[in-house]
């Protein structure tokens, strides 16, 4: 994670990085913000009905989806610069429990590096495919070799330049920033999965060790309670336990005071664009396949796999919390103390997950109301939608 971290500045994520990479975070931080101004600006004309041509892609809804789509790339800086700049405290915070963590029962995570570097290069490899596709609908190949840059940048941010605002330093600071708005768009999720599953193999590794503990006990012939150092060994040892599960769910509640708000716009963000790509893709296209049909079929698919994969990564820091239950009510009745027995209650009735700033928990309930929450607002947009057609062009996702 703190390499990650590190990368990121690359994409403008600064953090606590040195003159030159926060000036490098300011520029782009500059660029977005004149992009967005300037998308917003064109919805305000385009509901003022003051734009000239309000046709394909330059219609409300193609402009709406490009100022929303340069909005989450924007607050998605905002939000990782501010995590990068607290991620030196939480990890020291994440490292301290680790060497404090002397049960010589929990076993080590040798695969969690593993696993990490393989969601990294899945996300990676997913999103150039997806943006490849993107460049490929909305280029041009029968144009002219001198003007095929001018056709893809109109074509492809026609929301917000027009024809007579095209400028060739103006488009390439847009194809530039637009490249870095997809790589962040892609990075809020891919934090989140990356810090769940940090999270979730530590609850893991807790998990283990209680059933490594409890399995041992079981197997042990009758214990003679007389013996009173025996007894204190086995009750300090379940203290060790339990402190060691009241530290992780303090680590989580740490983790997301930093990650809510990133959490609660990638829920937001994401469920917009799973909602609009639906509503393009059902509206009637024409009968036959082209290649921008293809791309929002692609980039539909995507989006619900990254959703999905986000989703379930949090959640499973909410069901790893308690999977150590069963191991203790298993638990022999000639070893269970006072400890086994706060750890209990511990684990049953203090709710352990990670949430959008407070306002929803993400467990594997969520991804079902997400689910049904995106049928219902699709159906909606399709009931109310007196509007002709708008046939799916590239600037309707800009990514």
């Amino acid at each position: 994670m703190t390499n990650m971290i590190h990368w990121s500045r690359w994409v403008g994520v600064a953090g606590s990085e040195g003159v030159v990479w926060k000036l490098w975070g300011y520029v782009l931080l500059c660029l977005l913000l004149s992009i967005e101004g300037e998308a917003i600006w064109k919805v305000v004309k385009a509901l003022a009905g003051w734009a000239i041509d309000m046709r394909g892609h330059r219609s409300v809804t193609a402009r709406l989806a490009g100022t929303m789509f340069y909005s989450a790339s924007l607050l998605c800086l905002i939000q990782c610069w501010r995590l990068s700049c607290s991620w030196k405290e939480i990890s020291k915070y994440w490292a301290s429990l680790e060497w404090t963590l002397s049960i010589q029962y929990v076993p080590k995570d040798t695969t969690i590096r593993t696993k990490m570097y393989k969601t990294v290069f899945f996300v990676a490899a997913f999103s150039s495919v997806e943006h490849l596709l993107d460049m490929i609908s909305a280029f041009d190949f029968n144009c002219q070799l001198s003007l095929c840059f001018r056709t893809f940048v109109l074509k492809s941010h026609g929301f917000l330049i027009l024809e007579h605002e095209y400028s060739d330093w103006i488009a390439v600071l847009v194809f530039i920033t637009s490249i870095i708005a997809t790589v962040l768009w892609n990075l809020q999720d891919l934090i989140i999965i990356l810090t769940s599953m940090g999270l979730s193999a530590r609850y893991q590794r807790l998990n283990e060790g209680v059933k490594i503990v409890t399995t041992k006990n079981n197997k042990e012939e009758k214990w003679d309670k007389v013996n009173n150092d025996a007894e204190f060994l086995k009750v300090y040892m379940w203290r060790k336990i339990r402190e060691a599960y009241v530290k992780q769910a303090m680590l989580v509640r740490k983790v997301d005071n930093s990650l809510g708000t990133l959490i609660l716009m990638s829920a937001f963000f994401n469920f917009y664009f799973i909602c609009l790509q639906l509503f393009l893709h059902i509206a009637p296209s024409g009968p036959a396949v082209s290649v921008n049909q293809i791309y929002h079929a692609v980039s539909l698919t995507w989006v619900c796999i990254r959703t999905g994969y986000t989703v379930l990564a949090a959640a499973e820091v909410n069901k790893a919390s308690t999977l150590a239950l069963p191991y203790l009510y298993e638990s022999s009745a000639q070893y269970y103390n006072v400890e086994i027995e706060r750890l209990q209650k511990q684990l049953s009735r203090d709710y352990v997950a990670l949430t959008g700033m407070g306002f929803f928990y993400l467990n594997r309930t969520f991804v079902l109301q997400m689910a049904g929450a995106v049928v219902t607002y699709v159906l909606v947009l399709i009931q109310y939608d007196d509007s002709e057609p708008v046939v799916p062009t590239n600037s309707t996702m800009t990514t």
